[in-house]
């Protein structure tokens, strides 16, 4: 069961840090295609290669079996809508310069994350928890009143959709792959059509050339996918509360992706926020290695963040 823990932090870990700079500086590159079309991108190519794969994995009967349980295609069905929304608003704050909007949104993530787990699915907050989850409410107030000029419905709709589907995606016992198929698979039937329609009268960026702009549009694909099975993958072996204080990595990277690489302007208060955030984190972390009890999981686990 450590082990799996453990393996369930390092998971959570590679997807946050992977949704922290990959992905700003990818979107970053083709922030002039509208959203939308990114956003349908995204689901189509998703669904392609998680198809190949799975076939040639020869799991794809996996996904058949999801049409066997009611549940499993009403939950997968509302995530497809949660996952597609926050893709859109995601790569709507990056086309328009709002990256540390967008992670704004992702600081609000572990916070809901947490409630969920406490409030829905009744996972335990004791004093070292109730700590550091009221630093973390703490420094989100501070970034929610200081980090823009108007009311942060980008970071509110990126926060919610992502703490509510991962909410749900813990109550499926589902494997990553086969689930993200489902979800990409959605979302393409109402892709397709729509990017069909955008090359019948030529305005849309994807062209069979494959030029560069094209190559880019098909990786979409790739840098949805990745993080999205690791994040699925970490939920199988940890609670959706500590997923959530882990994903904090997520913004982190996001902000020094916008200071050193984009070149946004970084305030006092954000760097005070983020002071009093992983505080806050490695409070938590150090709650789940006392919880264990184990040297060698503490040992695993701190040998884990040294490597990022």
């Amino acid at each position: 069961m450590k082990n799996n823990f453990t393996r369930g932090i390092l998971y959570a870990c590679l997807a946050a840090i992977w949704w922290g700079m990959p992905q700003p500086i990818f979107f970053n590159e083709i922030k002039f295609i509208p959203s939308l079309e990114v956003a349908m991108h995204r689901g189509v190519w998703s669904f392609f290669i998680l198809f190949l794969s799975l076939l040639f994995l020869n799991d794809i009967y996996d996904f058949f079996k999801l049409f066997k349980s009611l549940k499993n295609i009403i939950i997968l069905t509302i995530t497809s809508l949660l996952i597609a929304t926050n893709w859109l608003g995601f790569i709507y704050s990056v086309s328009i310069d709002k990256v540390q909007d967008a992670s704004l949104g992702y600081f609000l993530t572990p916070m809901i994350s947490i409630s969920l787990g406490y409030f829905i699915l009744k996972e335990s907050l004791n004093l070292r928890k109730t700590i550091s989850v009221s630093m973390m409410l703490i420094a989100c107030l501070i970034l929610f009143f200081t980090t823009s000029d108007s009311f942060p419905f980008l970071a509110l709709l990126i926060g919610t959709t992502w703490g509510i589907y991962g909410l749900l995606r813990k109550q499926i016992q589902v494997s990553p792959a086969t689930g993200l198929l489902f979800e990409s698979g959605l979302i393409s039937l109402f892709a397709v059509p729509y990017l069909i329609y955008l090359n019948f009268e030529n305005i849309g960026y994807f062209s069979l050339n494959f030029n560069y702009i094209s190559i880019m549009l098909f990786f979409t694909g790739i840098v949805t996918i990745i993080p999205l099975f690791f994040f699925n993958l970490g939920l199988r072996h940890t609670t959706l509360g500590l997923a959530g204080v882990l994903f904090y990595i997520a913004p982190s990277f996001h902000f020094i992706t916008s200071i050193f690489i984009l070149n946004e302007y970084m305030e006092v208060q954000k760097l005070i926020a983020f002071i009093i955030i992983w505080i806050a984190v490695g409070i938590f972390i150090y709650d789940a290695v006392k919880t264990f009890g184990s040297f060698f999981f503490t040992f695993k686990l701190f040998t884990i963040f040294i490597w990022f």
